[in-house]
């Protein structure tokens, strides 16, 4: 079976409203060019600091949701939004990804487990854990006419036992939705995101954030959204603009690599 995903990558800020009507209109563009499944980045509709982020959970939490719902419906397609804040029982919020289907119906839901603390060498000191809850789970997989579909967040990809415990499941297909830094995307996004894919044998479609995010021009992300196959190739790759990688997914090629090359048998641990 063939069909073709996308892997959508904008530049969002704290304008809930202006980020939405942007991944309308780059889904629909690649709804148009015949994508069925499509994933939105980590933070796609909401990129702010913590205390806007505060201020406006309820609206964008409501607004994201309705926004998933409907525009999955109106055109079709399975659509990932790849990780926005959500409520959590401890008074922080979930970085939550969810996938809803063609029907407009959640059918995907996902607190991302691993949280960002890190200094980078970008001028922040990153400490999502404290303003975020881990969902402390491996992520489900979801059963559609499309294959086996899973999704992690971003910081995931440095840990392969989670993909390790997706490809146990018969993942085929993983998004990564993320907002990678400049310099640790430079460093390691195509390489994790390579090794992920073929570690597993599985498609990686990576959204990604781009560009820069805030006022003062501080906050920047990588880009380069990418899909990626089973083998390791890169099927197609947008640089630092704003728009979408596309490519056709071909589980039949998928299932002829998982039994000439059966690693996945072979393992001891």
């Amino acid at each position: 079976m063939k069909f073709k995903a996308a892997a959508v990558q904008v530049t969002s800020t704290a304008r809930v409203s202006n980020n939405l009507t942007k991944c309308r209109q780059l889904v629909e563009e690649a709804a148009s060019a015949g994508a069925k499944v499509i994933g939105l980045p980590e933070n796609f509709s909401f990129m702010g600091t913590e205390s806007e982020k505060k201020n406006l959970l309820g609206q964008i939490e409501e607004e994201t949701t309705a926004f998933l719902k409907e525009t999955a419906k109106d055109l079709r397609i399975y659509l990932l939004g790849g990780g926005f804040p959500t409520k959590a029982p401890t008074g922080k919020v979930y970085n939550t990804a969810v996938i809803t289907d063609p029907s407009g119906k959640e059918v995907f839901r996902y607190h991302k487990a691993h949280l960002f603390n890190a200094v980078v060498g970008d001028g922040f000191n990153y400490s999502e854990s404290n303003s975020t809850e881990s969902g402390g789970k491996v992520p489900d997989v979801i059963q559609t006419e499309y294959g086996k579909i899973s999704s992690a967040i971003c910081y995931d990809i440095r840990f392969p036992e989670l993909f390790r415990s997706l490809s146990e499941k018969g993942v085929e297909l993983c998004f990564l939705p993320a907002a990678f830094t400049v310099p640790t995307g430079e460093a390691h996004w195509h390489v994790l995101l390579r090794a992920r894919a073929i570690e597993n044998f599985m498609y990686v479609l990576a959204p990604g954030q781009t560009g820069i995010h805030d006022p003062h021009g501080k906050r920047k992300t990588f880009g380069h959204s990418l899909i990626i196959s089973p083998w390791g190739e890169i099927l197609d790759e947008i640089d630092n603009e704003e728009g979408f990688a596309i490519a056709d997914i071909d589980l039949q090629k998928l299932s002829d690599i998982r039994n000439q090359l059966p690693s996945l048998n072979h393992r001891l641990f």
